[in-house]
């Protein structure tokens, strides 16, 4: 069977099914390069069918194939709709991949001690559960667990085959599927974490494979920065230490002297750096961090602390393996070494500038109640690289925004990758489904938001909604102007508001799509993930062009070093991040053949800036552009 034919079988198992010209394409490139190697990046556009395109050949190819995703609902249609679809055409073995602390700890389970009359009801429920699971996966556990961190599975504590549970470990017996599956689903977290674990020790935690496919690629450089991202506050250091008190008697004492330099030195430290840098995000230098001194004596005591629990461990771990009932125990006390290594890890990276690898960006982050020291790589292509890219015969990047007008040169920068690229065409009729809208409203300058300007965005953004009933997703770049907005809007508008912060993502979402007039306003992750066809999305409003917060220190340290090197970021930096991020906004609209709308983009720089031709590039082209003044 070839893929192709594989392809057209679908229609047996599928009612209404049809291969699309762009979904075929798609499918020959990916087959071709499953053949021969190499790295394929395509933009699939929504419609396109792209998930059935990379997993056919993937299937048919007979290597192990392992796929990463962004967002759990796209990782839950692969195992729950997409694979078991194709498993009916053709035999195949398929599992995801979860980290450590998504399966229950058996061990920890049994040996929780409970504080209050919750906790034990908890516990009780929890000892329930582990009997009835199968998989023991937190995502199979109703409602959320309020302890669920102490008692899942954690890997610095795992005492892997020593513990008397390991027979039946959940971690481990999901591991087995992992490793004799043919098609493995992970998540680009997992997949970040694979491959530092692999840049720092030569192995991962995923079987070998002979093939990667990324799908929501354009997110992956974000996914493993933030995977690299570490921070130490006085909250971290607390609980620390109240973690470690509560371990072992014995331990409290041999670790002292440590605990009392910590407790004295870490509320000094946290506050002088609040009182010292008090914007809420600031980068700094290693050589010119000002409380360079104190911070040293915070990692020293640390260094002693990790010093105590080793030495305890040393001394008492062969008892405590030995006795059954005492390695709970052990596995708490491993746990613990491996935070206080952790944070002293970070706090060195901090204070020292790397020696190998991206260079580092630092910064600190205060609030009233809040300060931290935080630390991420520039880019994490060291990660991405070498833990990844070149492991892996063939590899295909897929996503509807990797392009801008089809030039992919952003993307393949930001990434380090170079290969075929293969921008599809989409199969909506956007001239027919949809009507764009410019306003010439201009937005104030950067800090000096005026009361003007808010009035009269609040006073367009009504008017859409007045003239569509509803059904409107409004789009901001700023905390605070969605903030006035939303003050504004409620003054003029009786449908139903649901603003970001009001409830978790997905509470919000479900109720938007339930009322079906309702308003949804977001910030930053509402731009790209939002999936809701039909009439409940009647208009998607872009309240301003979406650049990059100039003060985010890594776009700081980035912009930084492209100048240093004689580059333009604005034109390879800024500009392509904020097409692709317009882009995303724009396609939260459209999700189906059947649906239309209105898009309004309430940024007159489009119309007035010599980069707004090329942020319009990036848009689906043929619709008509209607300009309201």
């Amino acid at each position: 069977m070839t893929s192709i034919e594989f392809l057209y079988a679908l229609k047996d198992y599928l009612p209404g099914f049809e291969a699309r010209p762009s979904q075929q394409a798609m499918l020959r490139a990916c087959e071709r390069v499953m053949g021969t190697g190499g790295i394929l990046l395509v933009e699939a556009p929504t419609g396109v069918g792209k998930t059935f395109a990379y997993a056919i050949p993937a299937i048919l190819s007979g290597k192990r194939t392992i796929i990463s995703t962004n967002k759990k609902n796209l990782q839950d249609q692969l195992i729950q709709k997409d694979l078991p679809l194709l498993a009916q055409v053709k035999s195949f073995r398929f599992a995801v991949a979860k980290g450590f602390s998504n399966y229950l700890c058996l061990l920890a389970l049994h040996g929780f001690q409970p504080k209050t009359l919750t906790e034990a009801q908890e516990h009780a429920r929890l000892l329930r559960w582990a009997d009835e699971t199968e998989d023991g996966d937190v995502d199979s556990l109703a409602p959320p667990s309020p302890i669920w961190d102490e008692i899942c599975a954690d890997s610095a504590g795992c005492l892997r085959q020593d513990c008397p549970h390991y027979d039946q470990c959940f971690y481990f017996r999901a591991r087995e599927r992992w490793f004799g599956a043919d098609l493995l689903v992970v998540n680009h977290a997992l997949l970040a974490a694979d491959a530092a674990l692999w840049v720092e020790t030569g192995r991962g935690v995923l079987p070998d494979a002979d093939v990667l496919i990324i799908d929501e690629a354009h997110t992956v450089e974000s996914a493993f920065s933030d995977a690299s991202t570490q921070w130490v506050s006085r909250y971290t250091l607390e609980n620390l230490m109240r973690e470690v008190l509560a371990l072992d008697r014995r331990l409290a004492v041999k670790a002292q002297p440590a605990l009392s330099r910590l407790q004295t030195l870490a509320p000094a430290f946290f506050e002088q750096l609040r009182m010292r840098y008090p914007s809420e995000r600031r980068r700094v230098t290693a050589e010119e961090f000002a409380l360079r001194a104190d911070a040293e004596l915070l990692l020293h005591a640390l260094v002693q602390l990790h010093t105590a629990i080793e030495d305890f461990l040393a001394q008492e771990a062969p008892t405590l393996f030995a006795q059954s009932d005492q390695r709970m125990h052990l596995f708490r006390i491993r746990k613990s070494a491996a935070r206080v290594a952790e944070v002293g890890t970070t706090l060195l990276r901090f204070l020292e500038p790397a020696s190998t690898g991206s260079p580092l960006v630092r910064w600190t982050e205060s609030s009233e109640n809040r300060a931290a020291l935080c630390v991420a790589p520039l880019y994490p292509k060291t990660e991405l690289q070498d833990g990844l890219l070149t492991r892996f015969q063939s590899i295909i990047l897929t996503s509807a925004t990797l392009s801008v007008a089809g030039d992919f040169s952003y993307m393949q920068n930001q990434l380090g990758v170079e290969g075929e690229t293969l921008a599809l065409e989409s199969s909506f009729d956007y001239a027919r489904q949809v009507r764009l809208y410019i306003h010439r409203l201009h937005p104030p300058d950067r800090g000096s938001l005026s009361e003007h300007y808010l009035d009269e965005l609040a006073r367009r953004i009504a008017r859409v909604i007045e003239g569509t009933g509803g059904g409107v997703l409004v789009l901001f770049t700023n905390a605070r102007v969605l903030d006035e907005t939303v003050q504004r809007l409620r003054e003029r508008i009786t449908l139903p508001m649901l603003c970001q912060g009001e409830g978790s993502r997905p509470q919000l979402l479900a109720k938007f799509r339930a009322d079906g007039n309702a308003i949804l306003l977001g910030l930053d992750s509402f731009w790209e993930g939002i999936d809701v066809p039909g009439p409940a999305l009647r208009a998607v409003i872009i309240t301003k062009i979406p650049f990059e917060v100039p003060d985010d220190p890594i776009h700081e340290a980035r912009v930084e070093r492209l100048r240093e090197e004689g580059r333009d970021p604005f034109n390879e930096y800024i500009l392509p991040r904020a097409a692709l991020k317009l882009k995303q906004g724009f396609g939260r609209l459209i999700r189906t053949a059947t649906d239309t709308g209105e898009v309004h983009i309430l940024d007159g720089r489009v119309l007035t800036r010599s980069y707004g031709t090329r942020l319009l590039q990036a848009l689906p082209q043929g619709i008509e552009i209607r300009v309201i003044d």
